[in-house]
């Protein structure tokens, strides 16, 4: 009986030591606090060990993680880490400074040496808008105690950076309307003491957002296919001619496949700017003419004398200057006056036929702007500053012309260059459509 206690009081003493071990090692993110280190030598711009330095490690996305070290005789110094994620690391003595961006993955950081450099005061100005500007936006170095706000005219200076290539975080106050940005910068590599860097905020992409099809469900309305529109603005898109669909896009081939928002509620009635956006890929133009203009979208009649066209967003070729197929954007004010070369945006470059391209086109009111994947490749004045009621649908296609359409978007604010290289940066990561990119 004695022994069979024995047994048991071993069994159980093994099972408990065994957990105390793994309780004392185990923290958030299933690493050992013992082993959750960053460590390194820090040195002077000779080479030298820094003595008694304050060594600072924060976390770049949740404020609250951070720890300090003092480095000792040999400039060493140890930070503890409990979570995974990526941390700032950051010091600072006299005129001298060291910061750098790691990611910790629950494994001891050896950063070995690391210098610290010279330090120079950074002043930068954050526009919101091309012509607008915000006090109290926040500029900081993510990960670290740099952090400044713009005054009423947009400026702003971090002092003491270290010199070298950095990022940027520019967080607004109105995150319903503009998002967080990275920006990176050369710190001292500006000419000049008076020398100003410049960021532009984009806007979100719901902000001004009318409607939005993501072809990611089509659904039946009687006998004909149907796209919803995800903000309910318009009365949805309509499919004719059982166009293909596969893998959250849209393959029309030829004039009888086609969309067409038949009611779209008076989307840019009396609107002063507005912005089209499309993820696509044309494969071919239908045919052998040497010039043509094609529609890939717009809200246009297609010839009769009652048209008030507003926009398309088409393919051309031998006309308005464009000797090779190129994508272009005509603007009409919902007059009745015709889509015509006069207010028309031509790219500069060549269309790719089978590559995927995000494109955006905007109105300002003043000028149309043309974007291919992020870059302005063209833009043009236009005489009118505000669009008329038009009652003309919204087409996608009907043109002899085979193309797929994954993402298609209609806002009443004029978008910029900030705009589109953000947008286009959120199209990169998604997966192609159809397989064949």
């Amino acid at each position: 009986m004695n022994k069979l206690y024995s047994t048991i009081f071993a069994a159980l003493l093994f099972v408990v030591l065994v957990w105390v071990g793994c309780s004392n090692n185990e923290v958030a993110g299933g690493v050992s606090e013992e082993t959750n280190t960053i460590a390194g030598i820090l040195v002077d711009q000779k080479g030298s060990p820094v003595v008694s330095a304050k060594v600072y490690c924060k976390s770049v996305d949740v404020d609250t993680l951070e720890s300090t070290d003092e480095t000792n005789s040999k400039g060493e110094f140890s930070l503890v880490v409990k979570r995974y994620g990526n941390y700032g690391i950051s010091a600072s003595l006299d005129s001298q400074a060291f910061y750098e961006v790691v990611e910790f993955k629950g494994k001891d950081i050896d950063l070995k040496s690391v210098a610290l450099k010279k330090t120079v005061d950074f002043k930068g100005r954050v526009m919101l808008r091309d012509d607008s500007t915000a006090a109290g936006i926040v500029v900081r170095i993510p990960g670290s105690s740099w952090i400044a706000q713009t005054d009423s005219l947009g400026f702003y200076k971090l002092e003491g950076l270290p010199m070298g290539k950095t990022s940027l975080q520019v967080v607004p106050m109105d995150l319903t309307r503009f998002v967080k940005v990275e920006h990176e910068v050369n710190v001292g590599a500006l000419a000049g003491a008076n020398a100003v860097d410049s960021v532009m905020v984009p806007l979100s992409m719901e902000y001004g957002l009318r409607s939005w099809w993501d072809f990611n469900a089509i659904g039946k309305e009687g006998a004909v296919d149907f796209v919803k529109d995800s903000r309910s603005w318009t009365a949805g898109m309509k499919l004719y001619g059982s166009p293909e669909y596969a893998v959250s896009a849209v393959h029309f081939n030829g004039a009888s496949q086609f969309g067409v928002v038949e009611d779209d509620r008076g989307i840019l009635d009396g609107v002063t700017g507005f912005a089209v956006e499309a993820v696509l890929q044309v494969d071919k133009v239908l045919g052998d003419s040497d010039s043509y203009r094609k529609n890939l979208v717009g809200k246009l009649g297609f010839g009769s004398a009652e048209d008030k066209d507003v926009f398309s967003l088409s393919v051309i070729q031998g006309m308005c200057g464009a000797q090779k197929a190129s994508v272009a954007f005509f603007m009409a004010d919902g007059s009745g006056d015709s889509l015509s070369c006069k207010n028309a945006v031509v790219s500069k470059n060549a269309l790719e036929f089978g590559k995927r391209y995000y494109l955006m086109a905007t109105w300002n009111g003043k000028k149309v702007s043309l974007y291919e994947n992020g870059k302005k490749v063209g833009k043009t004045e236009v005489s009118f500053e505000k669009i008329s009621a038009s009652e003309e649908s919204v087409f996608v296609g009907k043109e002899s012309l085979e193309f797929s359409l994954e993402d298609l978007r209609i806002s009443i604010e004029p978008l910029n260059d900030a705009d589109a290289e953000i947008r286009n940066k959120s199209h990169e990561i998604e997966p192609p459509f159809l397989g064949t990119i």
